[in-house]
């Protein structure tokens, strides 16, 4: 079974899968990020520095350790979406989608006739057009299309959106749903909870997850309690900032403590 296959098929089955971010465009991030035991890896173009063109260097690092990457594209559109896919990405992820309008221009963007308008040109997917018949006929099955919800607006329609076909996972930005209700974003709000309820029930009407990025690991709990089971959490520029600092911290408690052990002694 190929990356992109298995985790299609676990994004698809009952259960929790669990992801971080990727915001440096470098293959040794890339490769490192990918040996954490984690099911995914998003590389961030829309808030992030990954650009379209380094996943060029990024997929091979992470294939190396059968990472799958979803990319966040900068914007819903057809030719960000197509490079992906083309590129081998495991699965998109769309921000911004406030309609079943948007939603269906997405997934038109991820498949292949007769589902969609993708083209033909899977270069790196296709390995190099030498599986490029038999990736025709997989691709729409081993590919994942994830969209955001992170509007008022967005919630409102979720209905509508949830039941386009070919939508694997209703990702919930809590940030920017936080910003849209006008409450302070990263705190689990009454009003924020409701709309990921509702966000849950109509993806599961329609027989797909709902994701959310994980603020706090606290709320996770609460997360798994109303029926979501995509996280994300972190990313690489926490991993590297948190582990710097407590490397630091630990580094002087521990000659402070042989200086202490030192003047006793004296």
């Amino acid at each position: 079974m190929t990356i992109t296959a298995g985790f299609a098929a676990s994004v698809r089955a009952p259960g929790p899968v669990f992801g971080t971010w990727m915001g440096t465009p470098h293959p040794i991030i890339a490769e490192t990020i990918s040996q954490t035991g984690l099911d995914f890896v998003i590389a961030d173009g829309e808030h992030g520095a990954v650009s379209p063109h380094a996943l060029l260097e990024i997929l091979p690092a992470a294939d190396r350790y059968s990472m799958p990457i979803v990319y966040r594209v900068a914007y819903n559109r057809p030719e960000y979406i197509r490079a992906a896919f083309d590129s081998g990405v495991a699965g998109v992820l769309v921000p911004m989608v406030n309609s079943a309008e948007q939603a269906a221009a997405a997934v038109a963007a991820a498949k292949y006739p007769p589902h969609g308008s993708r083209g033909m040109g899977a270069w790196r997917a296709s390995n190099y057009y030498q599986d490029g018949a038999n990736y025709i006929v997989r691709a729409d099955d081993e590919t994942v299309v994830i969209l955001q919800v992170e509007t008022v607006e967005a919630v409102r329609n979720v209905n509508a959106i949830a039941a386009v076909p070919g939508i694997d996972v209703l990702y919930l930005g809590p940030g920017d749903l936080a910003l849209s209700q006008g409450v302070e974003p990263g705190l689990l709000h009454p009003s924020l909870l409701e709309s990921y309820k509702t966000v849950v029930s109509a993806a599961r009407q329609n027989g797909i997850k709902t994701g959310i990025d994980v603020a706090s690991i606290e709320f996770m709990k609460e997360y798994a309690s109303i029926g979501i089971e995509l996280f994300s959490f972190r990313s690489d520029h926490f991993y590297i900032l948190d582990g710097g600092r407590r490397a630091a911290s630990q580094m002087r408690d521990c000659f402070q403590e042989s200086v202490d052990s030192r003047s006793i002694q004296i």
